[in-house]
């Protein structure tokens, strides 16, 4: 059996199993692309020079933070159906500084695993 993979530059609709979402008639859908080991080791290998002459933990985790927030950013184009405080948040960046942790795990999850975008992929 032949494995077919996504394009990178392709935006998938990702639908999280988060809280139940998947089930819902309005789902929460986040726009995004598929992210490759290639560009996942990229992401690595910038933690690791920005970390490489810090010596302090709380630094060093910071900028650990600050790229993983510079992937989801850039590999999120839209959001919607997440709300908060009564308006739905669009922006990819403003969903990662309000949403769960739970649920942005989720989301880099599935944007650098094949499988679980397949299974949150949007079905038309």
């Amino acid at each position: 059996m032949a494995i077919i993979s996504f394009d990178r530059d392709i935006v998938v609709d990702y639908v999280p199993e988060y809280s139940s979402n998947r089930e819902s008639c309005d789902p929460c859908v986040i726009k995004l692309k598929f992210v490759p080991y290639s560009r996942v080791q990229e992401y690595s290998r910038l933690i690791a020079a920005r970390t490489r002459t810090v010596a302090d933990q709380a630094r060093a985790a910071e900028i650990t933070q600050d790229v993983q927030r510079r992937q989801f950013v850039e590999n999120v184009e839209a959001v919607s159906g997440y709300f908060v405080g009564g308006r739905e948040v669009k922006d990819p960046a403003e969903f990662y500084e309000t949403a769960d942790t739970d649920l942005i795990l989720e989301t880099i999850k599935a944007m650098e695993s094949h499988s679980r975008l397949s299974e949150g992929q949007r079905k038309n």
